[in-house]
């Protein structure tokens, strides 16, 4: 059994805390905040038997195995970092980080220390994901030739929300661009080969709508990203013979497939979306892995860099 420990309280972690519950072989133990009165309310609502006021001394205690950390995207270095040098397993939220050579160190002392590290990114793992792969590789829908992918969260970040703020890793991309770089690269196995995106900015600091076109290997991908608009929030596939639609891609439940006016539909149903991605994690370690085969490191720090560098762009 991996006994994990939860830096943050923040929104997320009630849905990955029901993905380690559902899991093979993980334990939710304790749960940590800078606040301490704000942890002790977050475990005794998710019945957590462990609780502290801050990071160092959740990922100290020698009685967990593993650290999650969802927190402000601009500290996900820090803890890591931290959580590493503990010895710990950690498993950190996207964007894994916000800077190409942040994301080398921490693999590096992966390595060095013989700990698990990978970016927590649900989607690869998800039953819709790799039924949609196998529809590709068997050519369903011919040869794919344009990628549409929108994610809309209007409302989400008040005013004043670290999400606005780009210094503290808030904004459009930062948030949501590693969905469908990743998402992607899983499907296709295969780095993209040019990138360019344009944004507009909100009330604060960070970008509130962006747009950036791929090229992988002879398929276009447009991505339009915003904190502001309710977009459709699907991915949508066109091929030669047909097309493939996906509600909420990230999170999906399942897909249609339309050809020839005719559709077929594959549901995949879930309780929690975090579960498979954790079951994965499980077995890695289990199997006295220090990174995963599927979220490995060459496919998360060539992420950061594709961020890092359409920021520089923009």
């Amino acid at each position: 059994m991996l006994n994990y420990g939860i830096l943050s309280t923040a929104s997320i972690c009630s849905r990955f805390i029901a993905g380690i519950r559902e899991s093979k072989n993980g334990y939710v133990y304790g749960i940590a905040s800078r606040n301490l009165e704000m942890a002790k309310q977050y475990a005794i609502k998710e019945k957590i038997d462990h609780y502290y006021g801050n990071y160092e001394e959740c990922i100290e205690d020698e009685n967990i195995d593993i650290i999650y950390i969802p927190t402000m995207n601009a500290i996900h270095y820090e803890w890591a970092k931290y959580a590493l040098e503990c010895h710990k397993h950690v498993v950190v939220e996207k964007p894994f980080v916000l800077f190409k050579e942040q994301a080398m160190e921490l693999f590096e002392l992966s390595r060095k220390n013989h700990c698990f590290l990978m970016e927590a990114q649900k989607s690869v793992f998800l039953p819709t994901t790799l039924k949609l792969k196998e529809l590709i590789e068997t050519k369903t829908i011919g040869d794919i030739k344009y990628i549409d992918l929108t994610a809309g969260f209007p409302g989400r970040f008040p005013d004043g929300h670290w999400m606005t703020d780009h210094a503290l890793g808030g904004g459009a991309l930062y948030g949501s661009c590693t969905y469908t770089v990743e998402f992607l690269s899983f499907l296709f196995n295969e780095p993209v080969y040019q990138y360019d995106g344009s944004f507009i900015k909100g009330k604060g600091s960070a970008d509130d709508v962006v747009n950036f076109k791929l090229l992988f290997d002879n398929i276009i991908v447009s991505s339009t990203i915003s904190m502001c608009c309710a977009l459709k929030n699907e991915a949508v596939f066109y091929g030669t013979k047909g097309y493939i639609v996906i509600k909420n891609f990230w999170k999906s439940k399942g897909l249609d497939v339309y050809i020839d006016g005719n559709q077929t539909h594959y549901d995949f149903p879930y309780t929690s979306e975090f579960v498979y991605e954790n079951n994965h994690i499980q077995d890695c370690i289990e199997k006295g892995w220090i990174e995963s085969p599927v979220m490995n490191k060459e496919k998360t720090i060539y992420t950061v860099e594709i961020v890092e560098e359409l920021y520089k762009r923009m």
